[in-house]
């Protein structure tokens, strides 16, 4: 096999030709470099871009459902106060249904979680990046209130067994009741907060036959 050696370079001319000729090979090789990895993270990003979004969608459609339970629950409220009364009077509540917690829709959060540990969140611009920011932070805080609710109301179910509660029973469940009461009016402003700054340009799933039987039922009158 012949190997062929460099020629040594006869003037400073073919010397500068040669050094060129390398420069610019190492050019257009980082160039390719750089032009694979933006592919890349186009890509990257723009997968991670849409799986926020869709997990936003959830999140937007678990406030939306929530609002549509805003009248129902403000009316079971109603309905509690009244067996509270009757209670006190040594009358039974008059309940003929269990009172239960609100039904909730779920949303994921996974895929945020997945973009804080991950690096295509640092290659999109700074403003979308505070905008996925600033909504995934108000998510999580009506989840984590969506749960301190039903908290709440798993409290309150204890109100379907009167015979079995002491009077120090009845104040807790009073204590609860004006819980509830809060919790519902930072709800609506946690709700209407998100619907109004917070959907990043999604709008609301509509609630599947399943879902809507639960609301409908969770809103029939327990009287």
């Amino acid at each position: 096999m012949d190997i062929h050696k460099p020629k040594a370079a006869h003037s400073w001319r073919e010397f500068l030709v040669e050094i060129g000729t390398i420069t610019c090979g190492i050019l257009i090789a980082l160039g390719l470099e750089q032009a694979v990895e933006q592919l890349h993270w186009r890509d990257e990003v723009e997968a991670e871009r849409a799986a926020l979004h869709e997990e936003a969608r959830q999140s937007v459609t678990t406030a939306a459902y929530r609002v549509a339970l805003d009248p129902c629950i403000e009316h079971r409220l109603a309905e509690i106060e009244v067996g509270f009364r009757r209670q006190a009077k040594g009358q039974p509540t008059g309940f003929r249904q269990p009172v239960t917690k609100p039904p909730s829709w779920s949303a994921s959060q996974g895929s945020w979680e997945i973009a804080l540990s991950g690096q295509a969140l640092a290659h999109m611009p700074h403003r979308e990046k505070l905008t996925f920011s600033d909504a995934f932070d108000t998510f999580r805080a009506f989840h984590q209130l969506r749960t301190e609710e039903d908290s709440i109301w798993r409290k309150l179910s204890l109100i379907n067994h009167p015979e079995f509660l002491s009077s120090g029973d009845w104040v807790e469940l009073h204590q609860a009741y004006g819980q509830a009461l809060g919790m519902n009016e930072r709800m609506k402003t946690m709700t209407r907060y998100i619907l109004e700054q917070a959907t990043l340009g999604e709008h609301p799933d509509p609630f599947q036959t399943l879902d809507e039987g639960r609301l409908r039922a969770f809103c029939t009158s327990i009287f």
